[in-house]
């Protein structure tokens, strides 16, 4: 296994946890979830607080796992179809590294631009309303179908990102491209679990919804950078 295409395929994983979709989606559906606990919670005594908080962590786990197994789906179905594709010029990986280069600069191009200028890369506003009906249903299948749905709402965000890393993968043997697979994906999801493990907390969770609103378009640019130097990476790698 290559060590540098493991540690920037981590590095990946932890910057894609940050994307604007995933990460905002999951401070809705805290925000969510803890205004019907504490609509639940009112006048009870704190054992009751305790249990809805607990139902907070459960379904909040849920969506996570439910973000986590599409995430991987995605992946796996990316990785297998490089590997199906692939020539002895590795085209389908340079492909896949030319498209997440693209993706980074459409990224900067809708970080100079208005928030109304048109073809912004984000998710289109059907699925996002539809992702915002199921986070408000707070029954275990409409969690399911609530991550499902960021899942696929999280590809246009930062696709580039897993793009130009399944890419990298694709030069790694079977077992270490797998491994890496779901190293990047446990990463993906790490930054969501400690937002979880705060959301309990008022204060802690309003900071961190507050670093979101505040830095969400320094963090796109950020991760446009990452999607423009991962994919100059992969096209030297496999060149």
């Amino acid at each position: 296994m290559d060590l540098v295409v493991a540690f920037l395929t981590l590095v990946a994983g932890l910057a894609d946890g940050l994307n604007p979709c995933s990460f905002s989606g999951l401070l809705v559906f805290a925000s969510v979830t803890t205004v019907a606990m504490e609509r639940s919670c009112h006048d009870v005594d704190t054992e009751v607080a305790d249990f809805q908080r607990g139902r907070l962590l459960r379904y909040g786990s849920l969506w996570i796992g439910a973000l986590f197994t599409v995430y991987m789906l995605l992946g796996f179905g990316f990785l297998g179809g490089i590997h199906l594709f692939i020539a002895e010029n590795h085209w389908a990986g340079k492909a896949a590294a030319v498209v997440a280069v693209g993706m980074g600069l459409w990224m900067f191009r809708d970080y100079f631009s208005s928030e109304d200028a048109p073809m912004r890369l984000e998710p289109p506003k059907h699925l996002k309303a539809l992702t915002g009906k199921y986070l408000r249903v707070l029954t275990y299948p409409g969690i399911l179908i609530a991550g499902f749905l960021v899942g696929l709402c999280t590809v246009p965000c930062s696709g580039g990102i897993y793009v130009s890393v399944l890419a990298m993968l694709a030069t790694q043997d079977a077992a270490a491209g797998a491994a890496l697979l779901i190293a990047y994906n446990v990463m993906f999801v790490l930054p969501l679990v400690l937002v979880l493990a705060v959301a309990t907390n008022r204060a802690t969770f309003r900071t961190v919804a507050r670093w979101q609103i505040d830095h969400r378009d320094t963090v796109k640019f950020a991760l446009g950078a990452v999607m423009i130097g991962l994919g100059l990476f992969t096209l030297f790698l496999l060149t």
